[in-house]
């Protein structure tokens, strides 16, 4: 008996013990081609791209990378969240002295409509224990904040990228590039973009979402960093959807009162129509993503 709780101890201890250093270190440890230390580590930067899943897929590293002879790079998790970009931006001022001349960040008006979540473990196992903190501090105002959430956020998340990390880090070194995806991901064919479901007329617009574009402005005014919003094309199903056109002109509406500047899709020679360059509502495919960006850079250059 005396030996099982013994082992329950040493169990229980080894765990708090790993759950402890993942919170405070996890940020530490080297992570090749994403997220924010491998930018950080990358040097001055012409541009910045952070964002979610979105600038990840449609946005070709090689392209950026000639352009701007390399000095590039895109910070993007799976589902980012409006109320991440403030803490995000703090990170990457406070653990360098890079130069940034232009940030650029996701423009995506139902970025505003998502509900306060942990959407991707990654964003947490980034940031540093003040950068944690302070995410927590905004997702516990929300709604769906209760003690499972708490231990997902503290306790679980980013376990696995800590347990399988010897197998799991070669492969990802390999599928991502500077923070961009390098497969040439196929289109999904125009039968199932024209009867893909999605249904947003329900959206409404998240307080906490729309007070991190305020505060993100904020800081990077004060900080002098000069700033720009980017809409990435959607397919054209979505970008035509009378609510997604309501609140990307709220959107624009905000960043207009503050004087920030930014660049629709509609502003880039790109043809939304075909599905050819789309992998599904939001994503592109290879063959998308290398013809949006050669248009994108003649504007934004």
């Amino acid at each position: 008996m005396k030996k099982i709780i013994l082992s329950i101890t040493i169990a229980l201890a080894v765990t708090a013990f790993v759950v402890i250093c993942k919170n405070l270190f996890s940020y530490r440890i080297p992570v090749g081609n994403r997220g924010i230390q491998s930018a950080v580590d990358s040097g001055d930067m012409d541009r910045l791209f952070i964002g979610s899943s979105t600038f990840r897929s449609n946005l070709d590293i090689d392209v950026l990378d000639k352009a701007y002879d390399g000095r590039d790079y895109i910070i993007a998790y799976g589902g980012n969240q409006l109320m991440a970009f403030p803490i995000q931006y703090d990170e990457i001022r406070s653990r360098s002295d890079n130069r940034y001349d232009l940030m650029i960040f996701e423009l995506d008006p139902l970025m505003l409509t998502e509900d306060v979540k942990l959407s991707d473990s990654r964003v947490v196992f980034d940031l540093s224990w003040n950068g944690k903190k302070a995410l927590w501090d905004k997702l516990s105002r929300s709604e769906a904040a209760d003690f499972s959430v708490f231990y997902e956020y503290f306790v679980t998340s980013g376990l696995d990228d800590i347990f399988t990390y010897p197998l799991t880090e070669p492969f990802y070194s390999t599928r991502y590039h500077k923070g961009a995806k390098t497969g040439d991901t196929p289109s999904s064919g125009r039968d199932y973009l024209d009867n893909e479901k999605f249904d947003i007329s329900d959206a409404t617009i998240d307080p906490i979402q729309e007070k991190a574009v305020y505060e993100l402005i904020e800081k990077c005014r004060e900080n002098g960093q000069d700033i720009l919003f980017l809409e990435s094309p959607h397919y054209h199903r979505l970008s035509d959807d009378p609510v997604y056109k309501r609140y990307l002109g709220y959107y624009t509406d905000m960043l207009d009162d503050n004087g920030v500047r930014y660049i629709l899709a509609e502003d880039v020679e790109f043809d939304n129509t075909d599905p050819e360059y789309f992998e599904d509502m939001g994503h592109m495919s290879g063959k998308g993503r290398r013809t949006y960006t050669e248009s994108l850079i003649k504007v934004l250059f």
